[in-house]
């Protein structure tokens, strides 16, 4: 169906039978699929109470009407915007994809910590709870069709549960990249969500690895594992991912724990984990202070330690993330300064950028995409100290880095540049 043949329906003509499509996250509304045949009014009422003016229907799906067919309006060409109502559109559009990721990362970050309170004295809900989240995230995924990564603000979600998300949103990602079906990714998704699910039993200040000072404390953080086995086991979850909880530490060289496990004895999915689950940790440590920056945790795990990790997965990742991942700064061909923003996994090396512009409000910034900009690319990154004050205050580089995936929408670019 084209844009300009697009069918549309205001929400208070609305009726059961319509065959409609939610254009929103899998989070922005209650219902098990985006697009769906009404069957009652309560349904009709709940889609109200989402904001929505008008929605997109079949009449093609539709059972036909009892009366009058709802109003159809065909969408006719409207005379060329100016440049000014372009550019005001593109912002208007940046700004509510970015606000959508936000609130869909926020409620996944209220879901985890629930599905955590849950786990050790009702195992079989916080199952169910994290199976659903799986599915959802996995629906979430699929149903976007090509995706970016998106980097969102310091201040999206809820703290304790961002590495779980980060975890399970590049983890999905980075399924789909290798070409895993349907029922690998809702394994993956599940087994990422819960892989340090074994925290719950460990005091608060040993959850994260780099505040480990002594031996005795090493060996207590490393039993999160063990306890996270014998949780899947009581969860009911399936072999599968209780492999991936029981391998999340260890590396295709040997040297990880608690088994020292190499190669061929990891299943795929744990590898996946594994890797993703190394590069969150080094992004966001638990003292924000010895944080390095996406682009150096990429060169860094290809530098020194690929051995780690499987060679073909560890290839993948890197194509996906590009070479300079949302939240590296870095330096444009033409001197600016820039914070990326936006990797779209199937075009890496051309992100999307938000660029330092002193003329331009920091909130009125529309992004740039180096994919639709053939004079300008990436000279080199920077860490976040290196910048000059101004370019700092206005770019914002964040301390804790946050993904989530959005739509990948050539509608966000910004004009080519004269």
């Amino acid at each position: 169906m084209s844009d300009i043949q697009a069918r549309f329906i205001d929400v208070d003509e609305l009726r059961v039978g319509l065959y409609i499509y939610l254009d929103l996250g899998w989070m922005g509304h209650p219902f098990a699929l985006n697009n769906f045949k009404i069957d009652s009014e309560s349904q009709i009422e709940t889609i109200r109470r989402l904001g929505l003016k008008r929605l997109r229907w079949s009449p093609e799906l539709s059972d036909p009407p009892a009366s009058a067919d709802p109003v159809v309006r065909l969408e006719t060409p409207a005379a060329p915007p100016t440049p000014v109502e372009q550019q005001r559109r593109l912002l208007l559009d940046q700004q509510a994809s970015l606000a959508r990721c936000e609130r869909e990362f926020a409620d996944a970050t209220r879901a985890f910590r629930d599905i955590l309170k849950l786990a050790s004295a009702q195992p079989e809900l916080a199952h169910e709870r994290a199976r659903a989240m799986a599915d959802g995230l996995v629906r979430g995924l699929l149903d976007q069709g090509e995706s970016c990564i998106r980097l969102l603000s310091e201040q999206a979600g809820e703290q304790t549960s961002l590495h779980a998300i980060n975890v399970s949103v590049i983890a999905l990602l980075l399924g789909q990249r290798l070409g895993l079906d349907a029922a690998a990714l809702d394994q993956l998704a599940l087994g990422a969500l819960l892989h340090d699910i074994g925290k719950v039993a460990l005091p608060e200040r040993l959850r994260w690895r780099d505040a480990v000072v002594s031996a005795a404390e090493r060996k207590l953080f490393q039993r999160h594992v063990e306890h996270g086995v014998e949780l899947a086991a009581r969860m009911g979850l399936d072999a599968e991912i209780g492999a991936i909880i029981g391998q999340h530490h260890e590396y295709v060289d040997g040297s990880g724990f608690p088994g020292r496990l190499r190669g061929e004895q990891l299943t795929y999915l744990s590898r996946i984990v594994t890797l993703v689950n190394h590069y969150d940790m080094l992004c966001n440590p638990s003292n924000p202070v010895a944080a390095i920056t996406p682009h150096q945790a990429l060169s860094l795990m290809f530098a020194q330690s690929r051995d780690k990790f499987d060679a073909d997965i560890l290839a993948v990742f890197i194509r996906m993330m590009g070479v300079y991942p949302p939240g590296s700064v870095v330096v444009l061909s033409d001197g600016r300064h820039a914070l990326v923003v936006s990797v779209n996994a199937a075009r890496p090396l051309k992100p999307r950028v938000i660029v330092h512009d002193p003329r331009v409000p920091r909130d009125e910034a529309l992004l740039v995409d180096l994919e639709h900009e053939e004079k300008l690319g990436i000279r080199q990154s920077l860490k976040p100290l290196q910048l000059p004050r101004a370019v700092f205050d206005y770019l914002l580089p964040r301390q804790r880095i946050c993904y989530f995936f959005e739509r990948a929408r050539e509608s966000m670019d910004r004009p080519k540049s004269s």
